[in-house]
């Protein structure tokens, strides 16, 4: 007979935060019933590093189970993946938009306004920059290449390996994204086609690349929010700024009143 002891969690984890990763909607014949939720371990990964628990959020369309979510979590990271649709900023589709989820968009624009108004912190990362600034009521380029004149290519991948240093962004001096890398200039990756074009309310724009695209976004209030056109988890590994930015999420997490135990919605 086999028997286990008790589940008892360590007073040490019982004291790690727990951040939100809104899921892929994820298809494929190799799974039963084909359809899924996933988080790529690259997110994992770097989430761990910094001692933090990643709950993820699945792709579903219950308020309810998502409202639930939510109150167990100190703060959201969005992640990267396809493009958003169109429809949520109010414009058709263009030629170069590409793979859409609707369900996805649904649910992670969702949570991502319900953390705006109960000021979580918030990590956006590529994708996630995007739908920060789409809940946010903020627009999109939807093709670098064909709307923006001028623009270098941001789409590296998979030209290039996930942790090639593309381009520079230069970060302005004095903001949030400045104090946590100490530095205002920074060599990042680039693994994407679509960009922030009208900033979203609250938000203010932090850094660019050298053709002025936006790299990255800070809320204008009190809460920590941040958010990078760039992929950070693939460079946490070689970058001491790229594990600070990690490392300062924790922090707002866990100093965060608004955190795990609030209601949703």
């Amino acid at each position: 007979m086999i028997t286990s002891a008790p589940l008892e969690t360590p007073q040490t984890e019982a004291d790690r935060v727990v951040v939100g990763i809104p899921a892929y909607a994820h298809t494929c014949q190799d799974i039963l019933g084909r359809k899924a939720s996933a988080v790529p371990n690259t997110y994992i990964d770097a989430l761990t590093y910094v001692e933090v628990t990643p709950l993820i959020i699945p792709v579903v369309e219950e308020l309810n189970l998502l409202r639930h979510l939510m109150t167990m979590v100190d703060g959201l990271m969005l992640i990267g993946g396809p493009d958003i649709d169109p429809v949520h900023y109010d414009q058709t589709a263009h030629p170069g938009l590409r793979q859409v989820t609707p369900e996805r968009d649904k649910m992670e624009l969702t949570v991502t306004q319900w953390a705006l108004r109960r000021q979580l912190p918030i990590l956006a990362i590529c994708r996630g920059i995007q739908v920060l600034n789409v809940a946010a009521g903020g627009s999109l380029w939807q093709d670098i290449e064909s709307q923006v004149p001028g623009a270098q290519k941001h789409d590296q991948y998979p030209d290039n390996r996930e942790d090639h240093l593309a381009h520079s962004v230069d970060i302005e001096p004095g903001s949030r994204l400045a104090a946590i890398c100490r530095q205002t200039r920074l060599d990042v990756n680039s693994l994407h086609h679509q960009a922030i074009d009208r900033i979203g309310q609250g938000l203010s724009v932090v850094a660019r690349s050298g053709d002025g695209i936006v790299e990255a976004v800070e809320g204008k209030g009190d809460a920590w929010v941040v958010g990078v056109q760039w992929h950070p988890e693939w460079l946490i590994a070689g970058s001491e700024a790229m594990r600070m930015l990690f490392g300062a999420f924790r922090d707002a997490c866990r100093a965060n009143p608004s955190s795990a135990g609030d209601q949703a919605g």
